[in-house]
């Protein structure tokens, strides 16, 4: 009987040199955006969009714990925004904000322990894919929040037209085919309305919510049967615009305790 290999994990600095080099590549060949000279690991836009979002709730001041800060970008810009920032990422080499708290934690496991004091406000942009169980993180993510505190959250849509016509063809969504779940990580697709009920059952309402970047974008590389059916599923989506972009950006509310339905 021959014994498996064991397979090995790339060094930590490897996967951030990895990410970072994919996502350098992975929009259109355009270069990478910055926030002051640090990148950002997100699709245009979403930084600028999820920040607006947050300042409609929330005034300076305000403690806001933002997962997935990659370089920094994203902390940094709410900080010179006025709130009151920590920052959290599995790869702490990526961080470069030293005037910035920052606490390495693994969203996979038990992270809210980390901060008993809690905050107003957490900010988790493109991470839910990422992840095993999202649903446990979210009510991690309730457990840190008072009533009435904010979570902005955002993810790959895979109601968008394109994504639909992607999985009329193929079985997979966008941003959710095998060289995605390879090189981005992208383990876990997650629905507007399957995460709307994730949300309502770990104790948040959702306020407002904004599509970010239109999914036709890079509609050429997935081939001519999706580009011949994806604006027929535009015309006939039922779906608000809001639900219709590439990304689906919300913010949401802490309205009950997780678990109790209300």
């Amino acid at each position: 009987m021959t014994q498996a290999m064991p397979v090995s994990t790339p060094p930590v600095t490897d996967q951030v040199s990895a990410r970072a080099e994919n996502f350098r590549t992975g929009f259109g060949g355009q270069p990478m955006h910055e926030y002051k000279g640090l990148p950002i690991y997100a699709a245009p836009g979403l930084h600028d969009a999820a920040a607006q979002m947050l300042c409609t709730a929330l005034t300076g001041g305000a403690r806001v714990l933002e997962f997935g800060a990659g370089s920094g970008a994203m902390s940094l810009r709410l900080a010179d925004l006025g709130f009151d920032v920590t920052a959290s990422d599995l790869f702490p080499e990526s961080f470069k904000p030293a005037q910035i708290p920052f606490v390495a934690a693994d969203l996979n496991g038990a992270f809210a322990a980390h901060w008993p004091q809690g905050f107003d406000a957490v900010m988790a942009l493109e991470i839910v894919e990422h992840l095993e169980n999202p649903r446990e993180v979210l009510r991690q993510i309730r457990a840190l929040l008072p009533i009435g505190g904010q979570l902005v959250l955002s993810t790959p849509n895979i109601a968008n037209p394109v994504s639909q016509a992607l999985f009329l063809r193929s079985g997979q969504f966008q941003w959710f085919r095998d060289i995605d779940y390879r090189e981005q990580g992208h383990i876990t697709p997650l629905s507007p309305w399957v995460l709307e009920k994730a949300l309502q059952e770990a104790g948040f309402t959702i306020r407002a919510e904004h599509a970010v970047s239109s999914p036709f974008r890079r509609v050429r590389r997935l081939g001519w049967a999706v580009r011949l059916l994806a604006p027929w599923f535009a015309l006939l989506s039922g779906l608000p615009r809001a639900r219709r972009g590439e990304l689906w950006l919300i913010r949401a509310e802490a309205t009950a305790v997780s678990g109790d339905g209300s």
